[in-house]
């Protein structure tokens, strides 16, 4: 004789309960197979041996037992039992006679266990202290190299000569370098080994060991440069003893010094250059000596263009390398920029060029606008003169888009002046720097046509309409 069951499964109320019918003579175990069978999602999971069964009476209205119920006080209906041990007559009516109770899950989901290995790997990791970094050198470089480290003892000085291994990038030559450090945990300025070791280990918590160093080179005085350490800042060479063959050859053109617009520049050079002689014979052991003929071919060349330049003795600049008084600078009246400058030295041409490349990139100073880039006559361009004023070197720094400088230099030219054609040799030299100057104010007229441009450039009709409501409304 079969009998029908309300069942409830613990936790819901008497409004889940549902009905099992069930032949008194099966064992227990059958209704806990029925129940799983009418249950398949919530004993999705649960083996129907599994399923633990409490016999009860409960009134199907009396859902306030339900919160407070003791299992532990209900007899358990155990699976090779008869159905009729335990309900010999017919249940009564209205009432749930059944609770069911599903054991508690041991089964950990893919995600849970997602999670867990995660964990594990991350507790692992934190308790090893020998890490391998990705680092990327900025600028200019997108590839990583390895660099494995302990984080407990990381030193910046480590980490200095892993990239001079692996990248040798020049900036590092400047012995006041520091490192700054990005990745997505932010922006860092380690300034010793301790700042080093905390941001290391902070990236290894957050599980991500990319970073990039971006290397800044505080400027130090212009004359602290040697030519060795110049080649390897700018890739020129890495010849602990380079020749000046390191630079490609400038070829500076030259203006036509017997044109009219410049004939009073030559009759003054040639005035002064007699006079210096008479009065103030070169000499080879004072470099002041050297200055004062040296000044004279700028003032002479400069004459022309006296309402577009000026020269300006020692005048101070600085840039990312270098700081300090230039012998003569030549800068420009409309834009101020320094257009050339002028370094002269006694005998040390080497130094002499050392000092011109780290003064001719911080004239510079800044990287190209747009719409500068395809001007032939580039904004971002200046000159260079190295001289004893008896052997003359011409040099040429120009600026690509991303802020490079690259630099030429001039084979030499000579002046002789105690021979009978030093007029012919000191008016090439006048040449020279003329038609570096008429390059540089093509450059300048370039700057101020944008600006003119700019003035004159058309207000759209929503400006005109907004000024005039201005007007108005005043």
């Amino acid at each position: 004789m079969s009998v029908t069951l309300f069942c409830l499964v613990k936790g819901n109320t008497t409004a889940n309960a549902f009905s099992v019918k069930i032949s008194r003579d099966e064992p227990v175990s059958d209704l806990k197979e029925a129940i799983k069978s009418k249950n398949p999602q919530t004993f999705a999971s649960v083996d129907a041996k599994d399923i633990q069964l409490w016999k009860v009476e409960i009134g199907d209205d009396r859902d306030d037992l339900l919160s407070n119920l003791t299992l532990q006080d209900q007899p358990e209906l155990l699976a090779t039992k008869k159905i009729s041990k335990y309900f010999p007559d017919s249940p009564a009516e209205e009432c749930i006679h059944v609770i069911v109770e599903a054991p508690v899950s041991t089964v950990t989901s893919s995600r849970e266990q997602e999670l867990l290995d995660e964990l594990s790997a991350l507790r692992a990791l934190l308790n090893k202290s020998v890490h391998a970094f990705d680092v990327v050198v900025s600028p200019k470089r997108t590839k990583s190299f390895k660099w494995t480290v302990n984080t407990e003892d990381a030193t910046l000085e480590g980490l200095k000569k892993s990239i001079r291994e692996m990248e040798k990038p020049p900036a590092l030559e400047n012995d006041g370098a520091v490192l700054n450090i990005i990745n997505d945990s932010g922006k860092f300025s380690p300034r010793n080994d301790q700042d080093l070791r905390k941001i290391l280990q902070l990236f290894v918590s957050n599980v991500n060991l990319k970073f990039t160093v971006l290397i800044e080179t505080p400027s130090k005085p212009f004359n602290e440069w040697t030519f060795p350490k110049v080649c390897e800042l700018y890739g020129l060479s890495d010849d602990p003893n380079p020749s000046i063959d390191v630079y490609p050859v400038f070829s500076c053109g030259s203006a036509n010094t017997k044109n009219e617009k410049y004939k009073e520049a030559l009759r003054k050079l040639f005035d002064e250059l007699e006079t210096r002689v008479a009065t103030t014979p070169i000499d080879v052991s004072y470099e002041a000596t050297k200055s004062i003929y040296s000044y004279t071919y700028l003032v002479s060349a400069a004459y022309p263009f006296k309402d577009q330049v000026k020269v300006v003795p020692e005048k101070l600049i600085e840039g990312k390398n270098g700081r300090g008084n230039l012998d003569y600078g030549i800068e420009s009246r409309t834009t101020g920029r320094i257009v050339g400058l002028v370094e002269v030295k006694k005998d040390d041409f080497k130094q002499g060029f050392a000092q011109a490349t780290v003064q001719l990139e911080s004239s510079l100073g800044r990287k190209r606008k747009a719409n500068e880039m395809d001007d032939e006559h580039g904004f971002d361009k200046v000159w260079g003169i190295v001289t004893d004023a008896e052997k003359w070197y011409f040099m040429e720094c120009t600026q690509d888009a991303e802020g490079k400088p690259s630099f030429k230099l001039s084979k030499p030219l000579f002046v002789a002046y105690e021979d009978a054609g030093m007029r012919d040799m000191a008016e090439k030299i006048l040449g020279h720097i003329i038609w570096l100057l008429e390059e540089s104010q093509k450059a300048d007229s370039a700057v101020n046509l944008d600006k003119e441009r700019e003035i004159k450039k058309p207000r759209s009709s929503g400006n005109l309409k907004e000024k005039s409501d201005t007007v108005v409304k005043s």
